[in-house]
């Protein structure tokens, strides 16, 4: 009965919901704008309490039965304690409770900004590290798109730094045509022959775009070739990323409403 409650109750506010973005009946428009952003904010509310607890049975369970890296549990739990004091009981300052959070020279303001933020800080320096590893393995030459994606990868980071202004229009074609030799490499049997074909087309080429007086074009000047690959290879492809989880959140959404969805009761 409780599972069929909580079903009925999700299919009658999704279609509600769903209906007062499209139907122009005000006293419905003023219950989706209105009431009901007031009734997420208040279930909200419950609900990170509701995790709060969990999160605190969670570490004291840790501790108490010492498993592995309970002693990381103490940390957290010493953390949690010292935010509800600095943010609820004492303030540590002249400051009435309530602004004493945004004030500086409160205690809660205090460990805010020297301990919170350094540590997300820190987090965020961490992450460098992995995305450098997964760009590593990311950028092997293994297929085409891997090969696109090493291309556009390093023209993106010489024509974000300083130094990709000062690349001349002929040291941008030699790098074209290495970038290109390096992609059609696995057709050549005779790699020899092929050393010999990049090292004749990397003289001729500077020569016929002198003779044909094509210079001056957007293609030999990396910053405005990654300003291309940012504005529409880059935008599109967003944009497609986008469009794609707006329709999966339709489908989901279209689960969850007509109660065809089951995990969100933990079915």
């Amino acid at each position: 009965m409780k599972r069929q409650v909580a079903y009925f109750l999700v299919i009658f506010i999704g279609f509600l919901t769903l209906f007062g973005h499209f139907v122009n009946y005000s006293p419905l428009n003023n219950f989706i704008d209105n009431d009901a952003t007031q009734w997420f904010d208040i279930i909200s509310g419950f609900a990170a309490f509701l995790g709060v607890i969990n999160l605190l049975q969670l570490h004291l369970n840790k501790v108490s039965n010492k498993r592995d890296n309970w002693k990381y549990s103490i940390v957290t739990l010493a953390g949690f304690i010292l935010m509800i004091i600095f943010g609820f009981i004492y303030n540590g300052s002249d400051v009435a409770m309530g602004p004493h959070l945004k004030e500086e020279g409160s205690a809660f303001y205090w460990m805010f900004h020297n301990i919170y933020l350094p540590l997300g800080a820190t987090m965020f320096a961490l992450l460098a590290f992995f995305v450098a590893s997964a760009s590593y393995r990311a950028f092997k030459i293994r297929n085409f798109e891997a090969t696109l994606l090493l291309v556009s990868g390093v023209f993106l980071m010489i024509g974000r730094v300083p130094i990709g202004q000062l690349i001349p229009w002929w040291m941008a074609l030699e790098i074209y045509i290495c970038l290109i030799f390096a992609i059609i490499a696995s057709r050549f049997k005779n790699k020899k022959k092929m050393l010999y074909l990049l090292v004749i087309t990397m003289l001729a080429m500077p020569s016929i775009i002198l003779y044909l007086n094509l210079s001056d074009l957007s293609l030999f000047k990396i910053p405005d070739l990654q300003e291309w690959i940012m504005d529409v290879p880059a935008t599109a492809g967003s944009r497609a990323i986008m469009i794609g989880i707006a329709l999966g959140t339709i489908a989901q959404s279209y689960r969850i409403i007509t109660g065809r969805e089951r995990s969100i009761l933990g079915d």
